[in-house]
């Protein structure tokens, strides 16, 4: 399966991750982005634009709220000074926050966009 972001398309968008560490963060974002259209863009001719900028944004949330990320570094959601105290999130939540935004900031960049049968690429049957 061929990728939708190249390493140096990534590159020109700006992208700072090591060639080696890309290529799993690039079929991780694939796959979420395969789960969100339903496979769509797996049979285009052409991988639109919007599709790799949204690749862009799974690669960059992912790098920082995955749970592979997050087991390196807690998530601090509260801080004191003076006596010093400190509380980390709880990890399944802010995960699961993280994906759900992901999640919608990429549906809604790939609201209108068609895939070469003309269907939406975020369509899943149902109108409302």
């Amino acid at each position: 399966m061929a990728q939708y972001l190249t390493y140096d398309e990534y590159l020109q968008y700006g992208g700072t991750m090591d060639e080696s560490e890309y290529a799993v963060a690039e079929f991780k974002a694939r796959s979420r982005l395969d789960w969100i259209t339903m496979g769509r863009v797996q049979n285009m001719a052409v991988i639109p634009e919007e599709v790799k900028l949204a690749m862009m944004v799974i690669i960059n949330v992912d790098t920082k709220f995955s749970s592979d990320a997050q087991l390196e570094s807690a998530i601090i959601s509260s801080f004191t000074t003076d006596g010093y105290s400190e509380t980390h999130g709880n990890f399944f939540e802010q995960v699961g926050l993280a994906n759900r935004r992901v999640n919608g900031e990429v549906q809604k960049m790939l609201f209108g966009v068609l895939d070469d049968y003309g269907e939406p690429l975020i369509y899943r049957g149902l109108s409302t």
